[in-house]
């Protein structure tokens, strides 16, 4: 099997959430060790307070497959020192709790460069480590609001706050752009010698986003509104109705030869021409009547027919998919190899999505289930830390590795 390009790295994780366990899953699928010290004391957030569910929770199996769980209480001295030791013998830390953490437990940049001067610390946070709003309590969902999705993802006039789907977009942007972050800092350790800390500030990953729209503000001096579906650029635009129960397919027509061959076939599929819709500027001036013209054609047919036609004459078009769709119907993934089948110990087949980026060299994978609670702790204790079958017994019965 190939060797993957971060072999022989290893990484200490200390994380909560999505974002610093997307950092080391990155890492931990170009082949780095990923340790992630956790505790019985209570559940992550993704594995839950039920320790029933700890190894069955669908979002932490995605999050945490392929690396090692070490049961540590970092409540007492014991539990920081025998982390601390850990972290003599690593490459990475990845951290994402709240501001404060770390420094409580002696694993802040200056202390961490005293104990390992070329260990890497990544510190994923909503707002970054410096300035007024640093120590705010943040989550995805949240993040958007401030770098400003949650506003401008909506329909024009819209009476609701926001029609974005509550998911963890800057999570997983964060966690994908954390690992590069590493990487580069790898590199740099590799030609000094020394390592450095990060600052990922979610909010700021995000609102890079949004560049076209900042420059709107500051270029034309217009303040960017929600425009739903709506685009200046391309006109039909949008999601179509197609056939069936809440079936859609997106369009976009930008140049005007797309124009001419999409407007062909929707006249030779019996739809009258229109005058109005002759030129750009027209389309975009009567873009209602445009859109049900378009859609006396698409809702005719099955939204996998609509794009597939547009595609056949060179139209930008695409289903609205579904999760089942993905699953059960998406050609591409299939062909790709995209969608993964995990043997969970205790969850049994769990089916996730695999590395999206493929290397022609060193490519990625999945290299594992994820752990169980405390899977590791004693091979890590006993290999790593250097300790006796029976100190780690009495470590054990001191809710020290608990």
């Amino acid at each position: 099997m190939t060797r993957l390009p971060l072999e022989g790295i290893r990484v200490v994780e200390l994380t909560t959430g999505a974002a610093g366990p997307t950092v080391a899953r990155v890492l931990c699928e170009f082949g780095a060790e990923v340790i992630r010290c956790e505790t019985r004391l209570r559940g992550d957030g993704h594995r839950g307070e039920d320790p029933a569910l700890w190894n069955k929770k669908p979002d932490f199996i995605k999050l945490q497959r392929g690396k090692k769980s070490f049961t540590v209480n970092m409540q007492t001295e014991k539990g920081r020192e025998l982390v601390r030791e850990l972290l003599r013998k690593a490459d990475v830390l990845v951290e994402n709790f709240g501001l404060g953490v770390l420094e409580k437990w002696g694993l802040d940049y200056p202390r961490l460069r005293e104990i390992n001067p070329r260990c890497i610390l990544i510190r994923v946070k909503g707002m970054g480590c410096t300035g007024p709003h640093a120590a705010d309590l943040t989550y995805g969902p949240n993040v958007g609001n401030t770098m400003g999705t949650t506003y401008l993802w909506n329909y024009p006039g819209a009476t609701t706050a926001t029609a974005e789907p509550r998911t963890q977009h800057p999570d997983f942007m964060g966690g994908v752009t954390g690992a590069f972050a590493v990487v580069l800092a790898l590199i740099h350790r590799k030609k000094t010698g020394r390592g450095q800390w990060i600052d990922s500030a979610q909010v700021e990953i995000g609102a890079s986003l949004l560049g076209p729209r900042y420059l709107e503000y500051s270029v034309n001096g217009t303040e960017p509104r929600p425009t739903g579906n709506h685009s200046l650029v391309a006109a039909p635009y949008g999601a179509y109705r197609c056939a069936g129960n809440d079936r859609w397919c997106v369009i976009s027509v930008e140049r005007e030869d797309e124009w001419q061959r999409f407007a062909a076939l929707l006249e030779r599929a019996g739809l009258e021409p229109d005058p109005r819709f002759a030129t750009h500027l027209g389309r975009v001036r009567h873009r209602d009547d445009l859109d049900r013209w378009v859609t006396s054609w698409t809702s005719r047919h099955d939204p996998y027919h609509v794009m597939e036609t547009l595609q056949a004459i060179g139209v930008c078009a695409a289903v609205v998919q579904d999760v089942e769709d993905q699953f059960e119907r998406d050609p591409q993934y299939r062909a790709t190899g995209f969608l993964v089948a995990l043997n969970e110990p205790e969850a049994g087949k769990v089916v996730t999505e695999g590395v999206p980026v493929r290397l022609s060299e060193t490519p990625g994978r999945v290299r594992g289930p994820a752990p169980l609670m405390g899977e590791h702790t004693r091979e890590i204790a006993r290999n790593l830390l250097g300790l006796s079958d029976a100190e780690i017994a009495r470590l054990e019965e001191e809710r020290v590795l608990y």
